[in-house]
Parts: structure tokens; sequence; C-alpha cells
């Protein structure tokens, strides 16, 4: 147990003082030392930097914070259902200088798999207005997994507009394009709640490996078309079962799964892709074309939770009927004919 007579340091994830340094042999990264300042919990299995505290009572306080926020949690959340929010942030850099709000400008926008990548089709909105759509009080979403198109499709993520936008009360769960540890280090320098590495961009599974060694809050996410689909076509393996054995004996204990072919369609899960991805042994958050009718057969199957696909019919009632409820500031006067979500006509 480690012990330190001037300062009582603990684990922030659970409170426990059962704590030892990390010990990084070569480290992540060219350069880095043996040891980072990270400390293993023994308690809870975590690695993190620990906390100070100035007394017994302050930590006592904490770690019963910490109890009460878990239980809370675990009654709120159950089964997660998880608004897919797809942002097209390519037109903000040319924007750079301009004092505009971001969440009025960036573009929630609609996307469907065209074979080779995620395209984005006819509906948007501003950010701002679909992210009071899903977190409001019909809706009700405390989780939305964002989506960067620079960063998927360009691998060039815009992490000025991103840091803005994620600066909201809600969990942001973020897929950036990560293609490297270097985007994991990236996305946790902002303030998201869980990372997310698909197999649309990330090249191997040896990049699995090193990001489950670097952090417990990136969720692998697995997007299928028929075969599964990786950045690189002679990357493996192809199959769903095998994909979730691989990062079941890396230590994952739960994954992400994305109907590619029913992503933006917005007409229902596919009972053919729930068989295909029950019963793998672990924890799976389940996507394309989901909409909210399909929730409960999902919580009844054993899922953890949903990803929902954008626009559904729900979201999009919900978005024009707040029509009104943005700022009336002369950027909202100005671009009030492109804020509906209704279809637009394509370029």
């Amino acid at each position: 147990m480690f012990q330190d007579p001037e300062r009582i340091r603990a684990c922030p994830y659970c409170g426990s003082r059962d704590i030892a340094p990390k010990m990084l042999f070569g480290g992540p990264l060219a350069g880095v030392d043996n040891s980072d300042g990270t400390y293993v919990c023994s308690n809870c299995g975590r690695s993190a930097v620990p906390l100070d505290f100035a007394s017994r009572e302050e930590l006592r306080s904490f770690q019963n914070g910490v109890l009460g926020t878990k239980e809370r949690e675990t009654q709120k959340k159950g089964f997660l259902h998880i608004p897919i929010v797809p942002v097209d942030t390519r037109s903000l850099f040319s924007i750079a200088g301009m004092d505009i709000p971001v969440g009025q400008v960036a573009e929630v926008v609609s996307v469907e798999w065209n074979g080779h990548s995620l395209s984005r089709t006819s509906y948007s909105a501003p950010f701002l207005k679909y992210w009071r759509a899903v977190g409001g009080k019909r809706y009700n979403a405390t989780d939305i997994l964002l989506i960067d198109l620079s960063g998927l499709q360009d691998a060039r993520p815009n992490f000025k507009a991103l840091r803005e936008l994620v600066r909201r009360k809600y969990n942001v769960w973020l897929d950036l394009g990560m293609r490297s540890v270097q985007d994991l280090f990236d996305s946790f320098a902002m303030e998201i709640s869980r990372a997310v590495a698909s197999t649309l961009t990330v090249p191997s599974m040896k990049l699995f490996r090193d990001i489950f060694e670097l952090s417990d809050r990136c969720l692998p996410c697995i997007c299928m078309d028929g075969d599964l689909v990786w950045s690189r076509q002679n990357s493996s393996p192809k199959s769903f079962k095998t994909m979730a054995k691989e990062l079941k004996s890396i230590g994952y204990d739960e994954i992400g799964a994305i109907d590619l072919a029913m992503l933006g369609k917005r007409s229902g899960v596919s009972e053919r892709f729930v068989s295909k991805v029950q019963g793998c042994d672990l924890g799976v958050v389940i996507g394309g074309g989901v909409v909210e009718s399909d929730l409960d057969m999902l919580r009844e199957s054993g899922f953890h939770g949903a990803f929902i696909d954008p626009y559904t019919p729900i979201i999009s009632d919900i978005i024009d009927e707040r029509q009104d409820e943005l700022p009336t500031d002369h950027i909202e006067q100005t671009t009030r004919k492109t804020t509906t979500a209704r279809p637009t006509t394509a370029d």
C-alpha cells in the first residue's frame, strides 16, 4: 500500500489508497521515462494520476461521493441510448479567425455508407439545435456519439471546433477517426467521456492492443458491411465473431458494432445483424438503422446499449418544434433558412 507522510493520495476513480507507481518500460512513445506520474490502483485495477487530499475527512467525503455517483449512474443509465451526431467540421477551417459561436455554424448532418466511406446526405441542422433536441426533456439523452467527418474521411480532425463542441454538460463519446496512439491522446486532451476507435480508420489489431494498454475509456467499434470493414483491405480478421474473440483476449469487455448497410436509413435495426452480434460474450453497443422503437427489443436481447441513427423521425420532429428557441441574434437571423432538419437540395 502506498504511504506518504505529507500527503494523502488516492485513486481518482474509486478513492482507494491502495495504489502503486506504474512503471513504463520504454514508455508508449519514444523518450518517455520509466515513470510518468501514473499509478495503478489495486482495488479497481485502473491506472491514473492520483488525487492529493489535505485530510482524511476530505478523502472520506470524496469516497462517499464516488460511491453515490456510481449508484446513481447505474440506476440512471442502465441500457444506454446514444444518438449518433455526425458533424461536418471541414467548412469551419476557413472561418477559424471569425468570432462566431461554433455550435451555431457547425452542422450535424445525416450520413449513409456508400460502399467505401460514410457520405453526407440531405439532412442538416446547427449543432446547438441538434444538441438541444436530443438532450432536452422530451428525448433526454445523457450521452452522444460525436463523429468528426473531417477526421474520419480526411484524417484531419478539427481540434479547435471539437474542443468547443464538447464543452457541454452531457457525456460525449468521440470518434475523430483514430489511426494512431497520438489520436487517442488528442481525444482525451478534450473533455470527453469516452473515445471510440472504429475499424473504419484503425489500420490493424496492433492499435487496439496499444490502446488497451493506455486507456480503459476507449470503445473498440467493429463496422460491418457483410464482412468486417477495415481501413486497410489486407487487415484481419474479417468475421465479427473472430474479431470479438480477439478483442476479448486483449482484455476488452465492451465493444461497439455498427451495421454500415443500415446506418442512416432510419428504418430499424436488422434482425439478421442482431443475430450475428449476439452471444459474443462481450457487452455490445449496437448501431446501424436503430430507431427509438428498437430500444426495448435490444434491451431485452441483452445489449448494453444502442447507437441511434441521426435524424430519426422523432428527433427531426423535436428539432422542428424547437425552430424558434435558438438565440435570435444577427447570426441566427442570417442562417434561419438553413436551420431546419428537413432535407435540403444537394450541392
